[in-house]
């Protein structure tokens, strides 16, 4: 077990490391450009902004049907035998599913933005098909090319807002040339696809392939994911088509997801599927849960320093960063990081990695149905924190949901699949090491420079732990 304890540990933690990067530097851009125009424009403009962008990240994710979670489940030459078995109808189909949600997207854009119809048709398919583009250089592991292309989109996508900024806002020319860049990268990273695939060799045991299987995993991919998109933006969508624009631009900053931290646990998931496909390990159940008892540790890690401070440090984050406009966002961002510790953990690898799609599907459909079901009532009670606190409830059941199966499947108790204990006393250690750090610098500075110095010592609160962790299992024994 030594050996299984060893790949998951270092293998794990660079994999994700990579994909992290990966992901990164676009991440980052947006991140610059939601602060740049929170501070630049009115809550009118940046509402219009930020709608495309909600409409678009609902719709593209659909369009892709899950086929870049299904590339990370097998091998990189299965991969490729299967792209070798599909038909040219195959592809037909295909096309016609992506261009529907483009036609879609296009319409809402050029009706309520007047945007001109052919940029966001475009921009949607260029996303659906940079999305699964990577996927397949993450199984090739071709990080580099990744990383490098992402850098420099990310400082165009940069460098055309600020020159918007400065020479004057238009919302159709800003998405006209965001477009060249778009559907610049889909294009390189299709040229580095088939040139990386092109070379790859197919031994006979990875061309024996189970078609009806991998379509069976591959539409339960597809379902769930599409259940998954519409839980995580059908608030923020529905608000961009009900309530004004200046609404929609408060409800966005408060329920936004914290910048990297999805990236992150995207990363942490597909390295762990990549991980759990390895073969050769004599219990396989086992050394599954070894690797998500790792990841669960690395995880909090991160994830549970992040919490405490984005609750601590709630208004001086909105002050400084998005400006005073934004203050009403507090309350829903309060309520929407309460969701935050349960991203310290995966709870649908294991499933998928066992093709069991059908009971992921049930998970994340009761999902979005109790959560639009609590929405409206929620609203009315609450107000627009109503509307968030309704999906924190539901993502806190489900994740119970997938937990009972996933110790069914393993056949083990829920217990063992969490490391309660480690959990427990980070919680209790980083609750106490937060309140005391935001109470000093609360009483004894100004905001600028508590945010600052709240945030540097996250930073060192986060390496620390990451380093004890990574410690910790490299000395014990699994």
């Amino acid at each position: 077990m030594k050996h299984s304890q060893q790949v998951s540990g270092n293998s794990f933690f660079s994999n994700s490391l990579f994909i992290f990067l990966a992901r990164f530097f676009p991440t980052l851009a947006s991140t610059f450009v939601i602060i740049l125009f929170s501070r630049a424009l009115s809550p009118e403009s940046y509402g219009r902004y930020q709608n495309f962008w909600v409409q678009l990240s609902m719709l593209y994710p659909i369009a892709c049907f899950g086929l870049y979670a299904a590339a990370l489940t097998y091998p990189k030459e299965v991969i490729k035998a299967i792209w070798l078995s599909f038909k040219a109808r195959h592809h037909l189909i295909f096309g016609m599913w992506v261009c529907l949600f483009a036609t879609l997207f296009a319409t809402l854009q050029y009706h309520r933005a007047h945007i001109p119809f052919f940029i966001p048709f475009f921009f949607l398919v260029s996303f659906a098909i940079s999305f699964i583009a990577e996927s397949l250089l993450i199984v090739r592991k071709s990080f580099t090319v990744l990383i490098v292309v992402n850098i420099t989109y990310a400082f165009l996508f940069c460098v055309l807002h600020w020159l918007m900024i400065c020479k004057g806002f238009s919302l159709q020319m800003l998405f006209y040339y965001l477009l060249f860049i778009a559907a610049a990268r889909a294009v390189i990273f299709i040229l580095f696809v088939r040139k990386d695939y092109k070379q790859l060799a197919i031994t006979p045991d990875h061309s024996n392939i189970d078609v009806p299987q991998i379509r069976s995993l591959w539409l339960h991919l597809g379902a769930y994911d599409i259940l998954q998109v519409v839980f995580s933006w059908i608030d923020k969508f529905i608000v961009t088509l009900a309530l004004s624009v200046s609404v929609s631009a408060i409800y966005f900053n408060g329920a936004q997801n914290i910048p990297f931290l999805p990236i992150l646990l995207s990363a942490a998931g597909s390295a762990m599927l990549m991980q759990l496909a390895i073969p050769g390990n004599a219990n396989e159940k086992t050394y599954t849960l070894s690797v998500i008892n790792h990841s669960a540790g690395l995880l909090s890690s991160i994830v549970f320093p992040l919490f405490f401070f984005f609750i601590l440090f709630r208004y001086e984050l909105f002050r400084v960063v998005l400006s005073d406009a934004y203050l009403p966002s507090v309350p829903i961002f309060l309520v929407s990081v309460m969701v935050l510790p349960l991203k310290a953990y995966n709870f649908t690898t294991v499933l998928q990695r066992y093709h069991k799609g059908a009971i992921i599907n049930t998970g994340a459909l009761l999902d979005v149905i109790i959560a639009c079901a609590l929405m409206y009532p929620m609203y009315c009670w609450l107000g627009l924190p109503g509307i968030a606190l309704s999906f924190v409830i539901t993502t806190y059941l489900q994740a119970a949901f997938y937990l009972i199966y996933t110790a069914r499947l393993l056949d083990t108790s829920i217990f063992t699949l969490i490391p309660f204990i480690n959990w427990g006393l980070k919680l209790i250690v980083f609750a106490i090491i937060f309140i005391v750090i935001h109470y000093v610098l609360k009483r004894h500075f100004t905001d600028v420079f508590t945010l600052i110095s709240g945030l540097s010592l996250t930073c060192i609160i986060i390496v620390i732990s990451l380093g004890r962790e990574l410690k910790l299992n490299r000395t014990t024994d699994v």
